[in-house]
Order: structure tokens, then sequence, then C-alpha cells
């Protein structure tokens, strides 16, 4: 049986708490959780976007739409005591303003004479909308999407998946962290070490023969190894970035540069691109190229999903972190389950349509999404504190050893691969970096954070180019 997203019961609780999902005729205005959910945590459904989204439409066009509904408004808005207001409150807007009892009645109201304003005209089509049971059928196809998630979610865990073995023959080892070569004879080839994340674990980079990455750059004549962070341990416990750094990703590209002949390329995936940074900088002898994937950096960006804490509220997120160590994935998936809660009744409720081929794809992502690491406690501060709350890495405030990192000084010839439909690292939070390094090349390619690197369509949107830009270098 498959494993449950840890965050799936805060998705459901989240779609008890949401307040306003339908008008008050169907009891939500009274929903006793409404006071407990704060305003940012709030998620609409697609139900509610799509609402959202036609009334956008019809804000839009409302202008327009006053004027033909009511010639009066338009013709005489200069005898209005309100026309000649420079205060923006005070303006003529529909519904807001009534014009005299002379005006021409609102468009499709002729037999009303009271009804005066397109504002009118919409409490009469709306309510029209209620007795042609437009709310109930609202209410009936919300209940059909969650009965599909439901069943969904059924059909993926009556599922097994095994994921193939990552066994490969160990460069270097210290602590939870191994350094996986798996084309050690070739010393003159380039080699491309991989830096993933410390969140998830480094399966997604070799998720299924199919969809390898790493796979990939041996069959095109690299010599790829996987820097394997592994699963935090009581020698990791009082661990921060620096130290992770320094004890074990530069051990780990020093004994790569002492057995290679040939040049080095980093390739660092979401946090590990941030390690990967650092590691070009502080070993620019051993590093020939970088490549960064969905690298976050500036996490002021208007894009960038987070919520700006009081220093009272930030002393507390890290009281409460500090009581846990290790972190539990729980935590973390949380956070990313917030950026999008309705994301994960999406996808399961589609998972019954999908074909034989791409259910095991989708068995193979989420059990790798599912299947978190834990965080140390210093690392998970800074992770959850000081990148999204004060913006350390872009403010020039991060220190490792006893270096601040400065990608301006970054030498090497760079490239960074920028998805465009990044949900966790959006463009605005990873595009600043690339303006920092001198010599840097950016991608911007039509795929997620996840599918830039495992998805179905990873070998031509991001592999390809990305192997295509090495060989051009070396």
């Amino acid at each position: 049986m498959m494993r449950l997203p840890d965050a799936l019961p805060l998705h459901l609780m989240l779609a008890m708490m949401q307040s306003q999902s339908f008008p008050s005729a169907f009891g939500h205005s009274n929903n006793p959780f409404q006071h407990l959910l704060p305003d940012w945590m709030r998620p609409k459904s697609p139900l509610e976007q799509g609402l959202d989204q036609w009334q956008k439409l019809w804000n839009q066009g409302s202008e327009q739409l006053s004027q033909f509904a009511n010639p009066f408004l338009s013709q005489n808005q200069s005898q209005s005591p309100f026309a000649k207001s420079k205060d923006v409150s005070s303006r003529v807007y529909p519904g807001i303003h009534k014009s005299p009892s002379s005006a021409a009645p609102a468009y499709g109201s002729r037999d009303k004479p009271g009804m005066t304003t397109v504002g009118d005209a919409m409490a009469e089509f709306w309510a029209s909308l209620s007795q042609n049971n437009f709310f109930t059928e609202l209410a009936q196809q919300s209940q059909q999407q969650t009965a599909g998630f439901f069943e969904g979610l059924e059909a993926y865990t009556n599922n097994d998946y095994t994921p193939p073995p990552m066994d490969y023959p160990v460069l270097w080892q210290r602590g939870s962290a191994r350094l996986f070569d798996l084309a050690p004879d070739r010393t003159d080839a380039v080699a491309v070490l991989c830096v993933p994340s410390l969140i998830n674990s480094s399966r997604v980079l070799d998720l299924t023969p199919d969809t390898s990455f790493v796979q990939y750059l041996k069959q095109q004549g690299f010599r790829p190894l996987i820097l394997d962070w592994g699963t935090p341990g009581d020698a990791e416990l009082n661990f921060d970035t620096a130290d992770y750094i320094t004890g074990y990703a530069l051990d780990a590209l020093r004994e790569l540069r002492e057995n290679h002949d040939s040049p080095i390329a980093l390739v660092g995936y979401c946090m590990g691109g941030i390690f990967a940074v650092a590691m070009a900088q502080l070993a620019a002898l051993f590093v020939d190229a970088l490549v960064l994937l969905a690298t976050p950096w500036d996490f002021s960006a208007d894009d960038t999903p987070r919520v700006l804490l009081e220093p009272a509220s930030q002393l507390m997120l890290r009281q409460w972190i500090n009581m846990m160590n290790p972190v539990p994935p729980l935590v973390t998936q949380t956070v990313f389950h917030l950026i999008d809660p309705w994301r994960v009744q999406e996808k399961y409720s589609r998972f019954p349509t999908l074909s034989a081929e791409e259910k095991q794809h989708f068995l193979a992502v989420e059990q790798w999404v599912n299947d978190g690491v834990p965080l140390v406690q210093k690392l998970a501060e800074e992770v959850f504190v000081d990148w999204p709350q004060n913006n350390i890495l872009s403010e020039h405030q991060w220190k490792v050893g006893r270096r601040w990192i400065e990608p301006a000084s970054i030498a090497c010839p760079t490239l960074a691969i920028i998805p465009q439909n990044d949900l966790i690292v959006p463009m605005g939070c990873a595009l600043p970096l690339t303006k920092e390094i001198p010599r840097c090349d950016v991608l911007t390619p039509d795929a997620g954070h996840v599918s830039m690197v495992c998805g179905r369509r990873a070998r031509d949107v991001m592999w390809q180019p990305l192997s295509a830009w090495l060989k051009r270098k070396f």
C-alpha cells in the first residue's frame, strides 16, 4: 500500500475550516471554525477560483455595462453632487450611487421603476440564479469533486510501488552522507557532481529507469555523481547549513578532485543549488562549471510564497523549531502544502484517469514526495526563518565558515535553469541570483519544480539543454 502524504490531515482540516465557500444559505456563514483560520490560510477551492475569475471579468467591464444599462448615469453624471468630487470614495460606481427617481430604469427592469442602477440589476440577476438552483448545482459539483478526490486517493493507496535500489559505488562517505559514483572509470570525462536538497531524498535525480537524470548524463558520456545526504543521525544533530557544506560537501568535492583528471561541473537542485553556490566560491579551483536548477535566492520577490512574521512571531517560530531535533518531514510538507492547498485534491482526483504508464510514473513521484527527510534543528531554523523571513541570502548575510557568500565572486561559467511554472521557487525568487553571477546563462523551460527534473518532458526541457551547454563549454 502506498504511503499517504503527511500533510493530508491538514488538507482535510483546511477544507472543513474554510469559510465562505458558498453563500450563507448553505450555512457557511455560521461555520464554527471560521474564526480559527487566519486569512492567509484560507485556500480557495477550484470552484471559488472560477467564481473569482468571473467576478474579475465582470468588474473589468462594469463601466461599459453601466453606460449601456443605465444611460441616465452616462448622460447626467455632471448633475450628480459626487461628479466633481476628487475623493475616490465618492465616485459614481454601479450599485453604490442611485440616480434620482426620474432616471431611466436599468436594462431588464422596465417593470420595476425603483431599480435604477446596474447594482440593482445584478441583485435581480443573482436572485434569478438562486431561483434556478444555480447554487444547488454548484454545491453538487463541489460534492462530486470531493467524491472524485477520495476515489482517486483510494485507488492510489491500493497500489504497491517499490523504487529501484540506488546501488552504486561509493567514492566517499562521512556520517550520513555518501558520494555515489555512477561511472568511476571515466576519469577523463567531464564529472557532473549533483547536489540535491536536504528536504527530500536524492532519488529524484534517479527516479526510474525511464526518468533518471543521472543515467541520461551517463549515456551522454559524462561521469555523474550524486551527493546523497541520507537521513541525519547523531553526528548531524547540531549541524547548520555551513556544517553540511564545510564538513561534507567540500570534503566530497575534494575527494572527487583527487580521483578525477578532467573538469568538474556542479549541478545544484533547489536547496542544493544554494549549497553549490557556496561550494563554487569556497573551492573555486575545484569547480570548472556551475549549474543551478530552480535555486531560490531572493525571498522578498512578489511572486515568492511567504508570510512575513513580526519579530515576536519569528521568535516563537524559532522556539517551536527548537523543541524538535530533528524536525519531522510533516513540518516541511505542511509548508509546501500551504503554497497550493488544493493541488493535492486535483492530482489525486486525476489519478484514476491516467494510463498504466502514467500511473507508474505518478506512483514513483508521489513515493519520493511523501518520503520526506527530517531536518536537523539549526538547519531547519535557517530554512524556515532566516531565509524566508530575513532574506539573508539576497542580503549577503549568509556566512559559511569565515567567508560571507558573495555570488559576484564566482568566476566559472554558470547556467541557471529556472522553470516557468515553479510554485515553490518562482522566477522572481530565482532570477536575482543570475544577475549577481558574472558569467551566467539563463534557461526558462516550460515546466514545474519537480517535472523539470523527472517529468515526462524532462528530457526535452532540461536534460538535453543542460547536456548541450556542458558539451559546448568543454
